[in-house]
C-alpha cells in the first residue's frame, strides 16, 4: 500500500488498533474501567483521522476499525477456546480456528463503521457523532444478523445496577450504546481546532447528555431503596449449582457423584427454606426424563417444592428423534413426581446447538459441540412459563439472555426472568461474568427481577434494577431470596428500539446542523 507523507504504514496501523481494542475490553465486566473503553475509543478515531493520509483513506478506514475490533473481541472473547477442550480429542484442533476467526468476523461490523463514516468524514467535531452513529448502527446490526451476536455492547461498560445502567428501562442498549460512544469520545475536544462555539455546543450536549443518564438513574435508586434478600413479595427461591466443570459434568466417571451431589443439593438449609429450587442448564449429563431411577430420587427429596432445572430431552416423531434443549418444571402430587411445564430453547447457538451451512462444514470434519444424534431443534419461540408457586415467568436458556427484546410476548404477562446456564463451558475466565453483567442488564430493560442458575457462573436472584439481591458463584450451592417485586414492565419492553432508532436520527440532525454552521 502506497502512503502519502506523515501516513502510518499499514501494519503499524493495524498493529496499534488491534492493540487499542484489546484495551477497550478494560471496559467490561468484571473490570468496568470506562475510561480504558473511553481512552481506546478516541484513538480508534485518531487512527480514522490518520486514514486519509493515506492514497486509499476509506480502505484504510475499514482496516483501521476492522484491527480495531478484532483486537476488542479476540480480547473479550478468546475464552471460547475453553469450549473446544472439554471433549479435547474430538475438537481441540479447531480451537485456533474459532478463537481467531470468531473476532475477525465479528470485527467485520466495525470495519464497516470505518468505512461507511469515512463516507461522511470531516475535520470537524461532526466526526464524533457521525462515528457513533454510525458504530451504534453496526452494533445493532451484529445483535441481528445471522442469528445475532450481541456480546460485550459499548453500552455494557456502565456497570449493571449502576446509576447510567438505568438508562437501559428508557432507550435499552442500542440507545445507551449511543450516547455512550459520543459522550466518550468528547475528550477529544481538548485537542480540536474547531471553533470555541463549535466545542461548546458539543460539550454541553455531551454534558446535558451524560447528567440526565445519571440523575435519572440516582433517582431511580434512591427510590427503589436498598437491596436485601427478605425485601421481596414473592416465593423463596434457591437458584445454585452442584460446583463441576463441563468436563466433569461429561466424564462417565463422575456421573453417579453428579447425581449424588445435585440430589444433596436438595437438603442443604438454603434448599429447604426454599418454595422453588432452580438448577442449570445441562445440570445432569443423560436425558433426564428418560431415567427412571433419578427421577424417582428426586421425587423422594423433592417434598412440596417446585424444582425448575435445565436439560435436554428427546421426543420421537414419525420414529425419528428430535432433541430440545428445555427447562423443565417439576413438583410432586399425589406422591408422584409431574412434569409441570416444558420450555424449549428458541435461539439455539450456531456451531454449539446446530451447525449452520451443515453441508459444507461436514467437509471438512465440523461438528456441532453439542450434539445427541444429531442437532438440537428449536422450539416454536419465546414465551411464558408456568411454575408453581410463583407468577408467570420469561423462560431464557443460557445463550438467550443476552438478546436484548428477545421476548415480547412476555411483557404485561410474565412477572420475572428465569434464565438456566451452562457457563462451565467457558472456564474460570471472562465469559461468565460477561455473561452475568448482560443477565442483569436484561432485568433493568424488561423491569422484571431475574433468577439466574449457572454451573461454573454466577447464580443469582437479581432485583429489577439489575441490582443482584443474592449471588453464588463457586462450587456447591445457592443463592436464595424471595422473588423481588414486579412492578410493571419498562418503556423499553413496551416500545422496543423504536426509541434507539429516533436517537439515531436525532445525532443525524444535529451532526448536519453541526456540518453547516462549523
Amino acid at each position: 500500500m502506497t502512503t502519502q507523507p506523515n501516513a502510518q504504514p499499514f501494519w503499524l496501523s493495524g498493529l496499534i488498533s488491534t492493540g487499542l481494542g484489546a484495551l477497550a475490553v478494560l471496559g467490561h465486566a468484571p473490570f468496568h474501567i470506562w475510561p480504558a473503553f473511553a481512552f481506546a475509543l478516541c484513538g480508534l478515531i485518531l487512527l480514522l483521522d490518520g486514514a486519509f493520509l493515506s492514497a486509499r483513506p476509506k480502505r484504510s478506514a475499514f482496516w483501521r476499525a476492522w484491527a480495531w475490533g478484532f483486537g476488542y473481541f479476540l480480547a473479550g472473547m478468546f475464552w471460547v477456546g475453553n469450549a473446544f477442550l472439554v471433549d479435547a480429542e474430538k475438537f481441540a484442533t479447531l480451537m485456533p480456528f474459532a478463537v481467531a476467526a470468531l473476532p475477525a468476523g465479528l470485527a467485520l461490523f466495525w470495519g464497516l463503521a470505518g468505512l461507511v463514516a469515512a463516507r461522511f468524514w470531516s475535520s470537524g467535531l461532526s466526526r464524533l457523532i457521525v462515528f457513533a452513529t454510525c458504530v451504534a448502527a453496526v452494533e445493532y446490526a451484529r445483535g441481528h444478523v445471522f442469528t445475532g451476536l450481541p456480546w460485550n455492547l459499548p453500552a455494557y461498560i456502565w456497570k449493571p445496577g449502576g446509576a447510567i445502567s438505568q438508562v437501559a428501562a428508557l432507550i435499552g442498549p442500542y440507545g445507551l450504546t449511543l450516547i455512550s460512544l459520543f459522550v466518550l469520545s468528547l475528550p477529544l475536544i481538548l485537542i480540536s481546532t474547531a471553533t470555541v462555539r463549535a466545542q461548546a455546543a458539543y460539550g454541553g450536549v455531551g454534558l446535558v447528555l451524560i447528567l440526565a443518564c445519571f440523575g435519572y438513574g440516582a433517582l431511580k435508586l434512591q427510590a427503589e431503596g436498598p437491596v436485601s434478600a427478605q425485601t421481596g413479595t414473592g416465593p423463596v427461591i434457591a437458584a445454585g449449582q452442584a460446583g463441576f466443570s463441563q468436563k466433569e459434568v461429561w466424564d462417565p466417571a463422575n456421573t453417579t457423584r453428579v447425581v449424588t451431589t445435585y440430589l444433596d443439593l436438595l437438603e442443604t438449609p438454603d434448599a429447604e427454606k426454599a418454595d422453588i429450587l432452580v438448577w442449570p442448564e445441562g445440570a445432569f449429563p443423560f436425558l433426564l426424563l428418560e431415567e427412571p431411577v433419578v427421577l424417582e430420587a428426586i421425587q423422594g427429596r423433592l417434598g412440596d417444592r417446585t424444582l425448575a432445572l435445565g436439560s435436554i430431552r428427546r421426543d420421537l416423531l414419525a420414529g425419528q428423534a428430535r432433541y430440545n434443549n428445555s427447562i423443565l418444571v417439576f413438583d410432586v402430587e399425589d406422591g408422584g413426581l409431574t412434569t409441570r411445564a416444558v420450555y424449549d430453547k428458541y435461539h439455539l447457538v450456531p456451531f454449539g446447538e446446530y451447525l449452520p451451512f451443515r453441508t459444507i462444514f461436514e467437509k471438512f470434519g465440523i461438528a456441532s459441540l453439542v450434539a445427541y444424534d444429531g442437532e438440537m431443534t428449536p422450539g416454536v419461540g419465546p414465551g411464558t412459563l408456568a411454575v408453581p408457586k410463583a407468577p408467570l415467568a420469561d423462560p431464557r436458556v443460557c445463550y438467550e439472555i443476552v438478546f436484548p427484546h428477545f421476548n415480547p410476548k412476555a411483557t404485561d404477562q410474565a412477572a420475572w426472568i428465569l434464565n438456566v446456564s451452562v457457563d462451565a463451558w467457558y472456564g474460570d475466565l471472562l465469559g461468565p461474568d460477561q455473561h452475568y453483567a448482560q443477565a442483569r442488564y436484561r432485568a433493568i430493560e424488561t423491569g422484571m427481577p431475574v433468577v439466574r442458575a449457572a454451573s461454573g457462573g454466577w447464580s443469582a436472584i437479581v432485583d429489577r434494577l439489575g441490582r443482584p439481591v443474592a449471588e453464588h458463584r463457586t462450587g456447591a450451592g445457592y443463592a436464595t431470596a424471595r422473588l423481588p417485586a414486579f412492578k410493571g414492565s419498562s418503556p423499553y419492553a413496551r416500545i422496543g428500539d423504536w426509541a434507539f432508532l429516533i436517537l439515531c436520527v436525532g445525532f443525524g440532525v444535529f451532526a448536519l446542523w453541526s456540518h453547516k454552521r462549523h
